[in-house]
């Protein structure tokens, strides 16, 4: 028999050492022996040590000297034995774990504990399923269909990015299948359960994990629609809850709450079977832990990405309409103070009506986007030639609200740091469409209004009521043989039979315009502002040359509106350009005209003249309404003064032989249908 080594040696000593320890502690002769067994080297030569202490402390002080040598010793040893136990550590048994998952593979199909695994399992399933599909259709539109909103705080984004990392500590589903899988084997485990299916224990892991990514999904899902902080959280631990149900609902059982079956099903001696890692394991537990180390930082990498894409898109405004459409009501404020450009300041009647219409993203302020009024005409960029600012509606950080301002239009002389017309609720939405409830509006005071306004973006051609096609976002509206349609969402309805109307209180006709956007082209752009068609005179106004008479739209009411280009010494092609950039209160056309013909409509949101009701303004001042003294035209309420008188179409040329025309006298008729095609033909 070969000698013993000096470490073997000590290593029995100090077995016996500690055996003794245990034997002086009331321990029996069977039971300590089998506590120094089951100790690791290290928990050996701790006791032994114990022991050598107590027996030295009855000892003379003489081996004090002896004592330090022993420590230095000692401190050798415990570094030795650091690096055992983490050996040994690497090769501890892998025991199953204490789920429901488990009494997939332990028991029979047809078993109480296999249909209370599956219950657990279609209910957590079920109920996450559940969370997604109501998380994602909350909010979702075919143009944004995760519902994202338009951007978040700081404090919000902050908590998204921690929330990833603390939902990838919580989720334990996705490693531990992973882990059993890897460290099972078939051949470790038909040896300890022989008869039991591999393939039960396989699917039971792989649906671990399949639950563990349903999780992680919600929880993406939730981060990248959230709003608030506390609502990430709780939502979170929600999804926690449920990922979790499994772990609680076999401590329950185990506690024989669940029944005597599933308690013997949950305490069974199977789970203290352990699954031994032999020498050759260490490298698989090695590639074990590189496993799912590997999961991790994909698990992080998928979560990162899609959140890093968001909030790009958030900073940048994807998730926020470009263009909008409002309509500010019928509100007037009579004395409005404009900021001219020498300087000074005149009071003028502001309908605020005459600022409806397109306003499209400029610019981006306070991580929000400012609006920018439009063109009536063609709902394009005004021009730096066109003599015109246009208004905005923007946050305001000071105010927290959004506003509707207009820098040359002021409430009072003195500056302003915020010169709102219009101010919403309080509210911290990055998303005006968003904002719900009555606005503050000015007019002198403080008083509350309604806006409408809605993104002209199309998803669909629901979107453009069906009256036209929505290609890349924009309606395309129909032009039908019968009907023409106008608007951003093809709203407005014109037909061919009201091209031309008839006043029957004035005896007048009244026609469309279209003309050729293109020299020596034929006449297909209609003559239009604020989505409505513009009506010119084609009977019942002696005309002269340069003389223009149109009934125009003005945001809420129809106007007449005269004059004369060559009086006011302007070319016809500078007609053409204000047509292009016309603005009903920058254009002051509710002014009043005291030697000429002044008719307005009633408020109206109708397609045409025809149908509402016509006013003559016969005096204006202030003790009148904002409008003047309206006279009505027709003889009762409701029957307005125009009818639909045809299809016939102004054109160019029939224009310019207007204008070549120094008088025209027309024959006053009747209002018949024969004698309204009579004047048509008459003015041809």
């Amino acid at each position: 028999m070969p000698l013993l080594t000096e470490k073997q040696r000590e290593e029995f000593l100090s077995q016996d050492r500690a055996r003794i320890y245990h034997l002086a502690n009331g321990a029996s002769e069977a039971r300590a022996t089998k506590l120094v067994t089951s100790m690791s080297r290290y928990q050996v030569r701790q006791h032994s040590a114990e022991y050598s202490e107590e027996q030295s402390s009855t000892e003379d002080g003489d081996g004090d000297d002896d004592d330090d040598d022993v420590k230095d010793d000692d401190v050798k040893d415990d570094e030795e034995e650091g690096k055992s136990d983490l050996y040994e550590s690497e090769r501890d048994p892998v025991n199953l774990p204490e789920s429901t998952h488990t009494l997939f593979f332990t028991h029979p199909v047809c078993s109480v504990p296999f249909g209370f695994a599956t219950a657990i399992v279609v209910i957590s399933i079920g109920c996450l399923v559940l969370a997604f599909s109501d998380n994602f259709s909350s909010g979702s539109n075919p143009g944004n269909r995760f519902g994202i909103p338009a951007n978040v705080d700081f404090q919000v984004r902050v908590a998204q990015y921690l929330a990833i990392v603390i939902a990838l500590l919580m989720e334990e589903e996705i490693p531990t299948g992973a882990y059993l899988l890897r460290m099972i084997p078939s051949s470790a485990f038909q040896k300890k359960f022989p008869g039991r299916s591999y393939k039960r224990f396989v699917a039971s892991a792989l649906l671990r994990v399949v639950l563990g990514y349903i999780f992680l999904l919600n929880v993406l899902l939730i981060l990248i629609k959230a709003t608030g902080v506390l609502e990430i959280f709780y939502d979170v631990l929600a999804l926690q809850f449920i990922s979790e149900l499994d772990d609680i609902a076999f401590s329950l059982s185990k506690l024989d709450i669940l029944g005597k079956s599933l308690r013997r099903a949950c305490t069974a001696r199977l789970f203290q079977t352990e699954f031994e890692r032999k020498k050759s394991a260490a490298a698989r537990s090695f590639q074990a832990i590189l496993f799912l180390k590997s999961v991790y930082f994909i698990n992080l990498a998928l979560f990162v990405s899609p959140m890093i894409m968001v909030s790009r898109r958030q900073s940048a405004g994807h998730y926020q309409c470009k263009r909008i459409k409002v309509d500010f009501g019928d509100a007037v404020w009579g004395d409005a103070l404009v900021r001219l450009p020498e300087g000074g300041y005149d009071e003028r009647m502001l309908a605020f009506s005459t600022f409806n219409g397109v306003y499209e993203k400029s610019r981006t302020e306070n991580n929000r986007p400012v609006y920018e009024e439009r063109r009536k005409f063609d709902r394009l960029e005004y021009g730096d030639d066109a003599g015109k600012v246009p208004a905005e509606i923007k946050y305001s950080l000071d105010l927290g609200a959004w506003i509707f301002y207009h820098p040359l239009i002021a409430k009072k002389k003195q500056e302003e740091s915020e010169p709102w017309l219009l101010r919403s609720p309080e509210t911290d939405e990055f998303d005006l469409l968003n904002v719900v409830g009555e606005w503050s509006i000015w007019f002198g005071v403080i008083d509350t209004t309604h806006l409408s306004y809605s993104c002209t973006k199309c998803n669909t051609d629901t979107d453009c009521n069906l009256n036209g096609l929505c290609v890349d976002g924009d309606c395309e509206c129909n032009v039908e043989e019968e009907t023409s349609y106008l608007g951003p969402h093809c709203e407005v309805k014109l037909k061919d039979k009201c091209a031309s109307i008839f006043d029957g209180a004035m005896n007048m006709t009244w026609s469309i315009f279209k003309y050729s956007q293109v020299p020596g082209g034929p006449p297909d752009t209609l003559f239009e502002e604020y989505n409505r068609p513009v009506y010119v005179n084609t009977w019942g106004i002696e005309y002269r040359e340069g003389d223009m008479h149109w009934l125009l739209y003005t945001g809420s009411r129809w106007k007449y509106v005269g004059f004369n280009y060559l009086d006011l010494n302007i070319t016809f092609e500078e007609v053409m350009f204000g047509i292009d950039n016309y603005h009903a209160f920058w254009d002051k056309a509710h002014s009043y005209d005291p030697y000429g013909l002044n008719i307005i409509s009633g408020p109206t949101k109708g397609d045409t003249p025809v149908g509402v009701d016509w006013f003559m303004i016969t005096d204006w001042g202030d003790q009148f309404g904002p409008f003047g003294a309206l006279t009505p035209m027709q003889e009762e309420i409701g029957m307005g003064i125009f009818s639909c008188a045809g299809d016939f179409v102004m054109t160019e040329d029939v224009a310019d032989d207007l204008k070549l025309i120094d008088s025209m006298e027309y024959t006053e008729v009747g209002d018949s249908d024969e004698n309204v095609g009579e004047r048509k033909l008459e003015s041809q």
